[in-house]
């Protein structure tokens, strides 16, 4: 595909959508597959043009409605068309916005129906509820970081822990809670422990009550966020593994043969 400029939707059409979240939440329930009614009700003009070029991209949609098949390439997509880009514009609220309704509004929509809403406008959408968590939660950003955070260059398929960590939300989203949320060498370390974890015990592991919130409290437990950040991924690795043993012998499920 051509290269594109990247856009950001202006402060008064953000504004406009911000005071307005349930005229427009209705507007998305109404038209899920085309944004042309929403970005009739912005004031005109309501996207600037930024000196960013990227390659142009499309998102999937699944025509049986099921985003989970689509989620992962989409997610790729979005991280391989965007990463050369500052960080910010990928930490812009208004940069966000313009990817969905000019670019990726039927796969955002598909990834997160209307159901909750005018919050989840307001909180997936926009940065309702601060910066950091409205990237790590944002409809789009979210699938960007999950792969920001997990591609690993030294597997064979770098892809590996993004694929284990969208096939079971659980495995990474508990990270994104914690203020080492953005640290890469601590998310790509305790997935590969609880990929280890399975691989000894099987799925039976994670059935164990608060598994996945419990690993991220070890890991907040194993020192402050300072401390954290000098930790290499062999020791988080293996310190989460060892968490994992700790609770598949506490619930007596037993290694497989």
């Amino acid at each position: 595909m051509s290269k594109i400029n990247v856009k950001f939707l202006t402060d008064e059409a953000l504004a406009t959508i911000k005071a307005n979240l349930d005229k427009f939440t209705k507007i998305v329930k109404e038209n899920p597959s085309d944004s042309s009614s929403f970005i009739a009700e912005l004031p005109e003009e309501c996207f600037v043009e930024k000196k960013y070029p990227i390659e142009d991209f499309e998102l999937e949609v699944d025509g049986d409605g099921d985003y989970s098949k689509v989620d992962v390439d989409n997610a790729i997509t979005l991280y391989e068309h965007l990463c050369c880009l500052p960080k910010h514009v990928l930490g812009d609220e208004r940069f966000w916005m313009w990817l969905i309704l000019e670019k990726c509004y039927a796969a955002t929509i598909q990834a997160m129906p209307m159901e909750s809403g005018k919050k989840i406008i307001a909180d997936h959408w926009l940065f309702g509820q601060g910066r950091r968590r409205g990237l790590m939660f944002g409809a789009l950003s979210r699938a960007y970081y999950r792969v920001q955070l997990t591609k690993d260059d030294t597997l064979e398929d770098t892809y590996e822990l993004t694929k284990f960590a969208t096939q079971n939300y659980m495995r990474y989203r508990e990270f994104t809670w914690r203020g080492y949320s953005n640290n890469k060498t601590i998310v790509t370390g305790a997935l590969k422990g609880e990929k280890k974890a399975i691989a000894k015990y099987g799925d039976t592991i994670e059935t164990i009550k608060d598994y996945y919130p419990s690993i991220a409290k070890h890991i907040s437990q194993l020192g402050s966020v300072m401390l954290l950040d000098f930790m290499r991924e062999d020791y988080i690795l293996d310190s989460v593994l060892a968490f994992c043993d700790c609770l598949a012998e506490a619930n007596k499920i037993m290694p497989i043969k």
